[in-house]
């Protein structure tokens, strides 16, 4: 045999490894196709679509939690709280409790229907936007392990002083809020005229309580002992307490899922359904009691009704379904409602400053019931909405693919702790995004940029005031030499 035959196996590549979503998302995909097509051709019904936008939600929703560490992705948050938002009405519908899913009744006297086109593109495009979130998430998944960086913990004395420090000033803002709403007739005062009720505190007092939330949340990253965590959650979540009572829940929700995410993390264990589904099911019934506040309903009359929660959660399909039929209204406006985004943070925003291309989510009441919108009654947002207003279904596919590949990067950035503490701040505005707007979480940021600008200026000056300190006890610790003993 001649010493210069090499097997052609040595030079043969190795197989590239495909991953499993992408096999997942062409089924799903090509589901949809022919879902679409039976559409087209009538041979499925706008009711039969609604079952099967759920069936595949929630599908999407297994597969998730299956194959992304089980609540240790963003991804698998975002599809619940989509599902619920988005998909509430339409779980409502195959559980026999409503008969139309897509009859637009938010703050109607009468509702309306969409024709048959129009509403299988509203199905088309929750089903598309869920699948192109999915999709980079699942192709670009590796497990991370949790973050245990022991030098981070020095920052945890120094936060805990913050913390405990701010925790007063905190409650009395919420509580002065509190008491602003009761005084001025109830939840829809800060619809009716946030500015005043941000005026109801000093200016100082804002700035301050500014810095109980990093502090919080930075603690809840780097804490690992039980005990300490456990009073840091329930004291800032009972100063949060007030807010509740006043009727908002919104931000708070967010919080509490941005915080199991961390949670998920930071734990090395198997998560448990029952654990998760008591998370849930307590969620839900906050959420239910507030929204009873809300309509001053008596507590002592009521009734935990899950479908009509369901029903009334999943209201803001309604604002998907109005830009879908009256896109060429909201269009002319939609940079405008990108840029005054930007703003949300810094500004307040109420029906006293109200103007069109302001915001989606005021342009859609306004459309559906200006004397209701004029009494502080709303119908939220829906990011699927505003993206199809912004792009129609090529905008709405671009800009979920962006949001699946942004949430990609923060289960990425979730690998360290000092950058899972910015992920966790970035976090509750995402999650609320189906009910929400495109770039409020951006102009969040923006304005916590600027607390963790003064955390870090915090952090400079304890710094010295401790090595001043330490420096001085060396000095005093030293004994003092007689001539003799030098």
């Amino acid at each position: 045999m001649s010493t210069f035959t090499t097997p052609f196996s040595s030079f043969e590549r190795a197989p590239l490894a495909v991953p499993a979503a992408v096999f997942e998302v062409l089924v799903y995909l090509a589901v949809v196709a022919m879902a679409t097509l039976c559409f087209l051709a009538r041979w499925l019904t706008v009711n039969g679509a609604a079952v099967l936008t759920v069936i595949l939600l929630t599908t999407l929703l297994v597969l998730s939690w299956t194959h992304l560490g089980q609540g240790r992705h963003p991804c698998f948050l975002f599809l619940c709280v989509l599902l619920l938002f988005q998909g509430g009405r339409l779980i409502a519908y195959c559980a026999g409790y409503i008969t139309d899913p897509l009859a637009v009744e938010v703050i109607r006297p009468f509702p309306f229907s969409l024709t048959q086109d129009e509403a299988g593109l509203v199905l088309l495009l929750l089903v598309l936007s869920a699948i192109c979130i999915y999709a980079p998430c699942g192709w670009n998944y590796h497990p991370i392990s949790p973050p245990r960086e022991a030098q981070d913990r020095r920052y945890l004395p120094y936060l805990y002083l913050l913390f405990y420090g701010s925790l007063p000033i905190q409650l009395f803002k919420n509580y002065r809020y509190y008491q602003y709403v009761q005084e001025h007739g109830g939840y829809t005062v800060i619809f009716l005229n946030h500015s005043g009720l941000a005026s109801a505190v000093p200016l100082l007092v804002r700035v301050v309580s500014l810095i109980s939330f990093p502090a919080f949340v930075a603690i809840f990253v780097l804490e690992y002992r039980p005990k300490f965590l456990y009073a840091a959650t329930i004291l800032y979540f009972g100063t949060a307490s007030l807010i509740l009572l006043m009727g908002s829940r919104g931000a708070l929700f967010g919080l509490i899922l941005a915080l199991w995410y961390v949670a998920r993390v930071k734990s090395g264990k198997r998560t448990r359904i029952l654990a998760l589904a008591l998370l849930a099911l307590a969620l839900v019934l906050v959420a239910d009691v507030i929204q009873n506040l809300r309509e001053d309903a008596e507590i002592s009359s009521y009734a935990f009704a899950p479908l009509e929660f369901l029903k009334l959660q999943g209201s803001s399909l309604a604002v998907t379904e109005v830009s879908v039929k009256y896109r060429r209204v909201f269009a002319p406006y939609a940079a405008s409602y990108l840029l005054h985004e930007l703003q949300n943070a810094f500004v307040a925003n109420d029906t006293s400053n109200y103007f069109r291309g302001k915001a989606l989510a005021f342009d859609v009441p306004v459309l559906l019931n200006p004397d209701a919108f004029s009494l502080g009654r709303g119908t939220g947002g829906s990011y699927i909405g505003e993206a199809y207003v912004i792009g129609g279904a090529a905008g709405v596919i671009v800009i979920s693919l962006l949001m699946g590949a942004g949430l990609h990067l923060l289960h990425h950035f979730s690998r360290n702790a000092l950058s899972l503490f910015v992920v966790a701040m970035i976090l509750p505005d995402i999650f609320i995004m189906p009910r929400g707007e495109l770039l409020d979480w951006f102009s969040v940021l923006m304005r916590n940029a600027i607390s963790l600008v003064l955390l870090a200026m915090g952090w400079g000056l304890y710094r010295l005031l401790t090595s001043i300190r330490q420096t001085q006890g060396q000095r005093i610790g030293v004994p003092k030499l007689s001539p003799g003993e030098a």
